[in-house]
């Protein structure tokens, strides 16, 4: 009777150590996969977040990009309107210039009114 009180503890303990080496080998198995597919979602995720960033940053480029070319063709108009004014400006001026100059030749001419007086002030003057 105690050597199968014997036989019986020793099967319990070699039980209880051969469960708990399975147990332990089936946990440590299971833990490394969940871990692995933790660290592979954890990489999905990272890409994700990755190319987000990278489309918002491509948006606001885009965005930013259309905002200077918009600046820049107001800039292109002024700049025209500009040179359009300074072109009338000069015609106006090579206008005025030449009805100044013929004015003065007309004061010159000996037979007109004005050229009249201008030779008596030379003579007088």
């Amino acid at each position: 009777m105690t050597v199968t009180i014997l036989v019986s503890i020793a099967c319990f303990i070699i039980g209880g150590f051969l469960s708990y080496m399975f147990f332990k080998h089936g946990l440590k198995s299971k833990y490394d996969n969940i871990l692995k597919e933790a660290e592979a979602e954890a990489e999905v995720i990272k890409k994700n977040k990755l190319l987000e960033v990278k489309e918002k940053f491509l948006n606001k480029k885009a965005d930013l990009e259309k905002e200077v070319a918009i600046r820049n063709q107001k800039i292109q108009q002024a700049e025209n309107k500009l040179k359009q004014r300074e072109l009338v400006l000069n015609q106006r001026q090579e206008e005025i210039q030449r009805k100044k100059s013929e004015a003065e030749a007309v004061k010159e001419k000996p037979g007109s009114p004005t050229g009249y007086y201008r030779q008596e002030e030379r003579r007088t003057g």
